[in-house]
């Protein structure tokens, strides 16, 4: 394990809580049960970071290791699903420009009307007429 640790710099909890949860369903043991990491086993190591890295759950990584585990007959099945997880972050960035745009909007606003903020009179800053009309939807959210 130390070894391994050395090689990929993923920390020995990283590997047990791995281990744990399943990913390390490829790497062989001893007799004495000893994980035995071959070359294959750390290059599906740094996939895993990789995969943990970009925010992808460990359910799906799960199911990656699974369906590549099963050879090449899984590959579309293996495309399709870091495609849906790569459409599931682009959906993530939408949101967070969206979140990014109204706080900059509130900023600006509060901003430019100090004063009223000063008084403790909120109302007269947040009107919906003063908010931008690409704006109203997302403050109207529930």
């Amino acid at each position: 394990m130390k070894d391994v640790v050395d090689i990929t710099g993923i920390p020995a909890t990283t590997l047990r809580f791995y281990d744990k949860k399943g990913l390390l369903q490829f790497v062989r043991r001893s007799v004495g049960g000893i994980r035995i990491f071959t070359e294959r086993d750390i290059a599906l190591l740094r996939l895993i970071q990789f995969f943990r890295n970009v925010d992808m759950p460990i359910q799906e990584i799960n199911q990656f290791l699974s369906l590549y585990l099963q050879g090449p007959s899984t590959s579309v099945q293996r495309k399709e699903l870091i495609r849906s997880h790569l459409d599931q972050l682009k959906a993530d960035v939408e949101d967070k420009e969206e979140k990014l745009a109204a706080a900059s909007f509130l900023d600006t606003l509060f901003s430019e009307k100090e004063k009223y903020l000063d008084q403790g009179d909120l109302p007269a800053i947040l009107r919906k007429k003063d908010i931008p009309q690409d704006m109203v939807k997302f403050f109207d959210k529930k």
